[in-house]
């Protein structure tokens, strides 16, 4: 197991998927390739296409995708102030080239904005919905 595998999700069991099916997706999740997957978790390749045409297996992967991008986004969330930190001090750093000290500072402006934006939006949102309840209540 390399260290991009170590937080892949548990596979749910409600679509009553076998101990093989499941280890199937997993592999899904970490190979390149599904002729990869296949191999790593010791189906033939041919069974793994023929269990991605059925709805129930197709089910499980994309909820156990979903996991595994929830993860991926938890932890880039927190890494977020490290990596704003880092960009302030390649910013600051006046031994870092123009070049990165521009990419930094480009990056911090875009980040900046962004998130006034998302706040704008989020307000927006709020306000529509408040609105809309208001109409429907008598």
């Amino acid at each position: 197991m390399s260290e991009h595998d170590e937080e892949l999700p548990a596979v749910e069991c409600d679509e009553g998927l076998s101990t093989p099916q499941e280890q199937a997706i997993l592999a899904l999740l970490r190979e390149p390739s599904i002729a990869a997957a296949a191999k790593s978790s010791g189906v033939g390749e041919r069974t793994l296409h023929r269990w991605m045409r059925r709805e129930d297996f197709m089910t499980a992967y994309r909820n156990a995708r979903r996991e595994a991008f929830a993860q991926a986004i938890g932890l880039t969330q927190r890494s977020a102030a490290a990596a704003v930190g880092t960009l302030l001090r390649i910013m600051h750093d006046p031994k870092a080239t123009w070049a990165a000290r521009v990419a930094a500072s480009n990056s911090i402006l875009k980040f900046a904005r962004e998130s006034i934006e998302l706040d704008d939006l989020a307000e927006r949102i709020v306000r529509l919905e408040q609105a809309m309840q208001e109409e429907q209540q008598p």
